[in-house]
């Protein structure tokens, strides 16, 4: 019983580090908003806890009319379309004719595609929603079904060791014979040999269950890990994050693929009260780390959140903290382009964007003022709840109250960042969702979907009509507060807000 207990406390610490970093962190759901052929649809993926388990879909059609049919099923990266299993039809949710639901099983982990098909008078379109099937918990069973199932397992095995005693004693005598010594003798020797083997059997598979808790135990999703440090030169300070994972470069794990262009997208947050946001874009150095020169932040204990996705679709986020002391805090390093890169380890990429903010709690307005003068203004829809489907809507005026122009940022026309104030949770969205660009159009391209290959895939459309507003699709994973970090590009300038919010219990 002891040695149960020490596992269960051993397993809740396990968790408790996998929940707390797992991709993006603390929540593995998707939400996507795109096209799907003549649809416009919103697509939000709630991925178990356990693998294998059920998947709750919701695909809300945003415009079209005349729908007919969902229908939504998983594709496995490595198997495809004509492994895939057939596709399950999403019910039409009572009350609201565009939202359909529907539930698919992910049994293994890995990377998947959920393939969603919206037919009906306007033709029929598809759209791939990667989504990253983890175990991230392990269910315990709850003491009342324990104690019964004991109870149960007892009771058998009394009986079975009753049947035993009686067979040999008792079962070829005449109806109404008493049997003998020697019979009786016989039958508690075959009581105890039958109760010996029944306890061998309970016993292997007392083992067998051990076993197989602690294997599912060891396939618990955990980021990779990794070490952070700082190095001073003469031309500013760097930040390199080196994965020291065993497994990494394995073969469990495939080659990493650009994102926008990039192998990896880093934020910097400074701990505490936020009050600092970089959005990066390291070098890769050897087969394991990565270097950026440091932005100009103040100095203090930073959080880092790297996101990278590798060609099989799975994409993770890297979890570290560092911390930059005055001495190393403020490098000014000029941008160079991918073609310079290599010839210094404190080379800018052009794309770096970094900011110093309100602190928490003090940007709790539905407007930020930004240092150019002009303001963003989150158009909020009411309180934020959590595990609730929410549009982030932002509007970006000029100075003189004149709607500014976005401009396209690393190919979409805004990014933001979503954090709980302890760090339990971080998001990077994009108006097209919490989805991995890059995994998207390898799912589509692997199906030969198309315009797989072009530079508007899904989610494009939202550079294609420059305007003053972005949307995101979300769902608050848990109440507690958060800080929401937008950026945008107008006048060739990136620019970035913070918007406090607490999110209240669903």
């Amino acid at each position: 019983m002891t040695g149960t207990i020490r596992r269960v406390a051993s397993v809740a610490v396990v968790l408790g580090a996998a929940l707390a970093l797992s991709a993006h962190v603390g929540t593995s759901n998707a939400y996507f908003e795109g096209p799907a052929g003549p649809y416009g649809i919103r697509v939000i993926v709630r991925t178990p806890d356990v693998i294998p388990g059920l998947a709750q879909i919701s695909v809300r059609v945003t415009r079209g009319d005349g729908v007919e049919r969902v229908t939504v099923r998983p594709l496995r990266w490595d198997v495809g379309l004509e492994g895939a299993p057939p596709p399950d039809l999403a019910r039409p949710v009572a009350g609201d004719p565009m939202l359909y639901d529907a539930e698919l099983w992910l049994m293994t982990a890995g990377s998947y595609s959920v393939h969603v098909d919206v037919a009906g008078a306007e033709g029929q379109g598809t759209a791939f929603v990667p989504v990253v099937a983890v175990a991230e918990s392990r269910l315990d069973m709850n003491r009342g079904m324990a104690a019964a199932l004991i109870g149960a397992a007892a009771f058998l095995f009394v009986g079975a060791m009753t049947v035993f005693g009686a067979a040999v004693r008792e079962s070829v005598l005449a109806p109404g014979t008493a049997p003998d010594a020697r019979r009786r003798t016989r039958g508690r020797l075959a009581t105890s040999i039958g109760g010996v083997v029944l306890a061998l059997v309970c016993w292997g598979g007392w083992a067998w269950w051990g076993a197989a808790d602690a294997a599912y135990v060891s396939r618990i999703y955990r980021p990779s890990s990794t070490v952070s440090s700082m190095q001073a030169s003469a031309g500013g300070s760097r930040l390199t994050l080196r994965v020291d994972d065993p497994s990494w470069g394995g073969r469990t794990w495939s080659p990493l693929m650009s994102d926008h262009g990039k192998l990896m997208h880093m934020f910097l947050i400074k701990d505490g009260d936020l009050s600092a946001f970089a959005h990066v874009h390291p070098l890769r150095v050897g087969d394991d780390s990565f270097t950026v020169a440091w932005p100009d932040l103040p100095a203090g204990d930073y959080r880092i959140y790297a996101d990278i996705v590798h060609e099989s679709g799975f994409a993770q986020t890297l979890v570290d903290r560092v911390h930059a002391p005055a001495s190393q805090a403020g490098a000014d390093v000029a941008p160079v382009t991918r073609a310079q890169a290599g010839a210094t380890a404190l080379a800018r990429d052009p794309d770096d964007s970094w900011s110093t903010l309100r602190p928490l709690g003090d940007a709790r307005a539905d407007s930020y003022g930004l240092r150019s003068g002009r303001t963003i203004r989150w158009e909020r829809d009411g309180p934020a709840v959590a595990d609730a489907e929410t549009t982030l809507n932002f509007a970006v005026m000029e100075a003189d109250g004149v709607a500014s122009v976005i401009e396209p940022y690393m190919g979409m026309m805004s990014h933001a960042a979503v954090m709980r104030d302890d760090g339990s949770v971080f998001v990077h969205l994009h108006p097209s969702g919490s989805i991995n660009m890059a995994a998207q159009q390898r799912f589509a391209s692997a199906e030969g979907a198309e315009g797989a290959g072009g530079p508007t895939m899904h989610g494009m459309q939202h550079v294609l009509a420059p305007e003053n507003r972005v949307t995101f699709p979300f769902v608050f994973p848990e109440p507690g507060a958060y800080r929401v970090f937008v950026q945008v590009k107008v006048g060739g300038a990136v620019e970035t807000a913070a918007f406090d919010v607490d999110v209240e219990e669903g």
